[in-house]
């Protein structure tokens, strides 16, 4: 299959990355489409503007060219950086802008994708490119539909006290994260871990359950799927300074420095035991807020 792979560029979103390309990479024909767009409310208070600091800003402008300096060519890591897995896989990767934008659409027509998958991507899909894949265009969100629509689910999983987060894999459709649900996959909320963390590991757990779907595209069927119940459904915006204070009272953490070392040793060969890891460890030190 030709399948297109939607996702931004930031650290959640490499990792996701990494994890599809694992399972799709040499399978099947990828091609991945960046985007980088950052709200206004990601950064309209200092709790929000130090988690998208440590998502983002820290990791494009100063991990990733670490990284891709220590290893121009890519190396044996279970993560890569987006040049380390173009090395990797040989995958073609572009930063496009808005989807809506003619010669973003224009693009994807050339692609031709059988398949297109959303995974942290920062655009909506007009209806023209939804239609293009004949064997579907499907999304995964990192909240359980449709109780969780919209931005930062899991943090919203954890404000409520969830024992689990969930990652929606569904048909996207023209709306913001209403399409059918083909199936959520599930992650155990760890509290005494971060929100960035526990993000992570929703976004895995919706890969997995993609994967397991992934014989039936494979087999030229489309994903079969349930519409969403439309009383269920519940949008959240991005969170307040007031809700990040009041996760904070209640003991809750967006990042952790141990968290955030784990996540990107990743990108090591030996991981927190490889020789360069106090390196990468100074250096998040001397840039982070």
């Amino acid at each position: 299959m030709k399948i297109a792979i939607c996702t931004k560029k930031d650290l959640a979103a490499c990792l996701a990355l990494n994890r599809l390309l694992d399972g799709l990479a040499g399978r099947h024909d990828v091609f991945v489409v960046l985007s980088d767009y950052v709200l206004e409310a990601e950064k309209a208070d200092g709790h929000a503007a130090r988690l998208v600091a440590h998502e983002r800003d820290m990791v494009l402008d100063h991990v990733f060219p670490f990284l891709d300096g220590l290893y121009p060519d890519g190396s044996s890591a279970a993560c890569a950086t987006y040049a380390g897995l173009q090395a990797r896989y040989g995958v073609s990767m572009e930063l496009w802008g808005p989807m809506r934008l003619p010669q973003a659409r224009d693009a994807m027509r050339d692609i031709a994708p059988d398949v297109i998958i959303s995974c942290r991507y920062d655009y909506i899909f007009q209806e023209d490119v939804l239609a293009l894949p004949r064997l579907g265009t499907y999304g995964l969100h990192p909240g359980a539909l449709p109780a969780l629509q919209g931005l930062c689910s899991p943090f919203r999983a954890m404000q409520r006290g969830d024992r689990r987060s969930g990652c929606t894999l569904f048909h996207l459709d023209s709306g913001l994260d209403t399409g059918p649900v083909v199936e959520i996959g599930w992650a155990d909320i760890t509290y005494d871990r971060s929100v960035l963390w526990n993000f992570v590991q929703t976004y895995f757990a919706g890969i997995d359950t993609l994967m397991r779907h992934l014989p039936t595209l494979e087999q030229s069927r489309r994903l079969p799927a349930r519409a969403q119940d439309p009383a269920r459904r519940q949008y959240f915006t991005y969170p307040t300074e007031e809700e990040f204070r009041e996760f904070a009272r209640r003991g809750g953490h967006l990042v952790l420095p141990g968290d955030y070392l784990e996540l990107l040793s990743w990108f090591l060969p030996d991981g927190l035991r490889d020789a360069r890891f106090p390196a990468l460890e100074k250096l998040v030190s001397s840039v982070a807020h």
